[in-house]
């Protein structure tokens, strides 16, 4: 097996989901944390080939962007899909979780600094981007079967798992239970898989 290092700030972010996939794919590997007052002087090292992170460091070989790797992981540890047309199904849903959704809470949390500006765009994410966007997740995994994006444990349901996660201070848990029971069930199911339980566990 390769020696593999993850390296992102001390923090969840854009590598929590990377970390998930390694960590259900019971993967070795060392998860370097760069602290935020240390990454302007560190960013111009040379390591980091777009001054941006996370990155994956696979023996003398560097991987950047935080999709590009969180897909190179799933492939890695067969949480990709079984077929091509599979792993479609699993892309499609990590894509829509990260740029329709995510990026809408990354406006009013981080890029928006105008108080009332941030407050506006926080209630039409909860009000409607957020259950317009969970509707059609619902529906993708009925469609499914129901238990699974497609139909078998994928980086897509680590994904939603992972957003579902991000959002438990912003959406309420239990509307959002209530009105979305297969999301709901899919969240518990991945929570209950031991590789997740235990690295989640870990962090206490």
């Amino acid at each position: 097996m390769p020696a593999i290092k993850l390296v992102y700030f001390n923090g969840a972010g854009r590598a929590e989901i990377v970390r998930l996939i390694l960590a259900q794919g019971g993967v070795e590997y060392t998860d370097e944390r760069i602290e935020g007052k240390d990454w302007p002087e560190v960013k111009t090292s040379g390591r980091f080939p777009f001054q941006q992170m996370p990155i994956l460091e696979v023996d003398d070989h560097v991987y950047v962007q935080s999709a590009a790797i969180a897909r190179a992981c799933a492939r890695f540890t067969d949480l990709a899909g079984k077929t091509s047309l599979e792993q479609a199904q699993a892309d499609e849903i990590v894509d829509y979780l990260q740029s329709d959704l995510q990026e809408h809470i990354i406006k009013f949390l981080i890029v928006e600094k105008d108080e009332d500006k941030k407050a506006e765009l926080k209630k039409k994410f909860v009000e409607e981007t957020a259950p317009k966007g969970l509707g059609f997740l619902e529906k993708r995994l009925e469609s499914a079967g129901g238990e699974y994006f497609t139909g078998n444990l994928t980086y897509a349901d680590i994904a939603f798992y992972r957003f579902a996660k991000f959002t438990e201070n912003i959406l309420d848990a239990e509307e959002i239970s209530n009105k979305f029971p297969k999301l709901a069930a899919l969240y518990q199911r991945i929570a209950d898989l031991p590789n997740i339980k235990k690295y989640e566990e870990s962090k206490d």
